[in-house]
């Protein structure tokens, strides 16, 4: 089968190209598969661009922009660029252990999405979430529940997989640039009858992480109002 990893980059120059070779390598431990990595680089403006244009990698292309658009807008130039069967979209601070891939190969003939989930019960949490953090993760799950009245454990986590027929049609009504397109690529597909399942994953949480807890739930619940509004919008 074909593979495509997408793994969108912002200020990421310190570890994307370690990152990015450990996702190689185990692409490569998994036998007869193709594959193409893609980092979209979404603006950096520390010295991710010149890492990746001086970075050449079998199997691994780098595209991008000048402009910071946001993780959803990164997200969606990689799938329009990618030609796998099944489009994977990781962070690319591998919080979501790689062995994830593996899982999602093993299941890709029951669903059409499967996505990681750090609140699954055979999930291995290495390094939580500090408590603000993981408080904040909560409310938003809570909500997200409400407006949507989708049963799904865990929206946010930055490793999901989508089959290419169902990804692309979805992308194509996508709204949302930064942190909640992850709902709304979900709302879609459940609107539209799309099946989704949760797996378990390892996952480590990043202390480098540079995203502010409190600004980005802000935006985030913007979003999801916006979202939730453009139902009918959203069927196919």
């Amino acid at each position: 089968m074909n593979l495509s990893i997408v793994i969108p980059c912002y200020n990421e120059g310190n570890k994307l190209v370690n990152n990015i070779i450990t996702v190689k390598k185990y692409l490569d431990s998994l036998g007869e598969i193709s594959y193409e990595i893609i980092g979209v680089n979404d603006g950096s403006t520390d010295n991710t661009d010149v890492l990746m244009k001086l970075t050449t990698i079998e199997n691994v292309k780098f595209i991008g922009y000048t402009k910071n658009r946001g993780k959803g807008y990164a997200v969606k130039y990689g799938i329009e660029n990618a030609v796998g069967d099944w489009i994977i979209f990781m962070d690319a601070d591998i919080s979501t252990d790689i062995s994830a891939i593996k899982t999602v190969l093993d299941s890709r003939n029951t669903a059409d999405i499967i996505i990681g989930s750090r609140r699954h019960k055979e999930t291995i949490l290495v390094k939580k979430q500090p408590f603000s953090r993981k408080f904040i993760g909560n409310a938003c799950k809570v909500i997200t529940h409400i407006l949507t009245g989708m049963k799904i454990k865990d929206t946010q986590c930055g490793f999901k997989a989508f089959k290419k027929e169902c990804i692309k049609k979805i992308i194509e009504k996508q709204m949302v640039e930064r942190f909640a397109f992850d709902v709304e690529y979900l709302y879609i597909a459940s609107i539209n009858k799309m099946k989704i399942i949760e797996i378990p994953i390892r996952w480590e949480n990043d202390e480098d992480s540079r995203v502010s807890p409190i600004r980005s739930s802000v935006k985030f619940f913007c979003d999801l109002f916006k979202i939730t509004g453009k139902k009918k919008y959203y069927k196919f």
